[in-house]
């Protein structure tokens, strides 16, 4: 049986497309690296001491041994804990089973030595999308007005009826209704619209409609930036654009020097090596969204050939040297 001391470790899961890419970069380079996935752990036979920092296992076709001395680095992929432990759906075993194979994962910080990307705790701080734009405001970000309330009167951004706000939700949410799911999309609606429903039953961000817009998408590696313009027949696209994803068009950009600083500097301050974030160019004038630290850039390879990839191995494959 083969047995494995790798200098890299991969968390993720067996669908995920983006840590495919990396894989196959990882391998092309010869790098020794270790891919373990969240929905196959229970396949294994595990051990962490959290003491000596070090995990073992044993799989079908082989064992490793991951010693803190020898890990460079750690990529933590898709990292956000299971917000539906507890769905009706789920059997007490299988909710037992996502909880603590959840925390478990967690649990590897113990090599706080090793390069993260993204740390487990800087990444669950930077999904905070207020203090995401507490934090770009700080740093000279152009943010756009906005309000966390569940009550319109709360809210101090638009006050004519027929003003446009852009709702959405505090955190990602996907709603199971009936046998289907549902994921909340950030939508545009009039003030007035919004006056009428009852929003009192839970918290919204609610913020100034810059519209028009042309969405930008920034992927940050360490001091690394990949700007891509998202637009619809060569025309902005006033609503969420992932609503269009079918229709749209990715072209690479150069950002102007300062913004792209910023961009480099807000991943820094977040404690993060990796970030997506969202811009919009609204007048002439560049707005901070948010910023993803596990965001999506896979189909930017495919639709862009950027070496986002490329550049997550390297970094990988150096460590903190």
């Amino acid at each position: 049986m083969t047995r494995i001391y790798p200098e890299v470790l991969v968390l993720s899961n067996k669908h995920d497309y983006s840590t495919d890419h990396v894989s196959f970069q990882l391998n092309r380079i010869g790098a020794s690296y270790l891919r373990l996935n969240r929905d196959q752990l229970s396949e294994m036979q595990i051990c962490l001491d959290p003491i000596s920092q070090k995990l073992s296992g044993k799989a079908k076709d082989f064992s490793f041994e991951i010693l803190h001395e020898k890990l460079k680095s750690i990529y933590f992929r898709a990292p956000v804990y299971l917000r539906d432990n507890y769905q009706p759906g789920l059997s007490p075993n299988e909710q037992l089973s996502r909880s603590q194979w959840a925390a478990f994962i967690r649990s590897l910080s113990v090599f706080d030595k090793a390069l993260w990307l993204n740390y487990p705790q800087a990444t669950y701080q930077a999904e905070i999308k207020p203090y995401q734009l507490h934090i770009a405001n700080k740093l000279g970000f152009d943010v756009p007005k906005t309000s966390i309330a569940n009550s319109i009167g709360c809210q101090n951004i638009a006050h004519d009826k027929r003003e446009k706000l852009i709702i959405k939700t505090l955190d990602p949410l996907v709603l199971s209704i009936s046998d289907k799911e549902a994921f909340i999309y950030t939508n545009a609606i009039e003030l007035d619209d919004l006056s009428k429903a009852d929003i009192s039953s839970a918290p919204i961000i609610l913020q100034e409609a810059l519209i028009p817009k042309i969405d930008i998408r920034v992927t940050v590696i360490e001091n690394i930036v990949f700007a891509v313009e998202i637009k619809k027949d060569s025309d902005g696209i006033d609503k969420d654009w992932r609503l269009e994803k079918d229709n749209v068009s990715y072209t690479s950009i150069i950002l102007p020097s300062e913004l792209e600083f910023k961009c480099i500097t807000l991943v820094k301050e977040l404690g993060l090596k990796f970030g997506a974030i969202d811009l919009a160019l609204h007048n002439g004038k560049y707005y901070f969204l948010e910023i993803n630290p596990t965001g999506e850039w896979a189909w930017l390879v495919s639709n862009t050939n950027l070496e986002i990839d490329k550049a997550i191995a390297d970094i990988l494959v150096r460590g903190n040297e």
